[in-house]
């Protein structure tokens, strides 16, 4: 849970980041957070275990998956803003459901 806070903050530094201008800063703090997901995937079996149970569970790990993959390739995103829309669009919100799922599941 301390991590998935630490990550929270991180993705308020990115979006300050960005809208300060500060992009190449922010797209590092970004592929740093994400890369911590990797090993949380999907197709980790711990993950499918725990997670797998219920199908709305299922479901939004491999959404918030997909967002993830996304944000590793946020740097293709060339237009002004769209790094920043993407962020506050996409990822904080899937990031926002997963946590809420993790929650739900460790019973807090």
């Amino acid at each position: 849970m301390e991590w998935l806070n630490t990550v929270e903050e991180g993705l308020m530094s990115v979006s300050s980041f960005y809208r300060e201008g500060h992009t190449d800063s922010g797209d590092r703090l970004l592929a740093q957070m994400m890369e911590g997901f990797v090993p949380f995937d999907a197709s980790n079996m711990t993950m499918k275990y725990i997670f797998g149970r219920e199908e709305k569970h299922e479901e939004e790990l491999n959404r918030f998956q997909e967002v993830v993959e996304k944000a590793s390739a946020i740097e293709e995103l060339n237009e002004e803003g769209e790094r920043f829309r993407f962020l506050t669009k996409e990822i904080i919100p899937a990031f926002q459901r997963w946590k809420l799922i993790v929650w739900q599941v460790a019973g807090k």
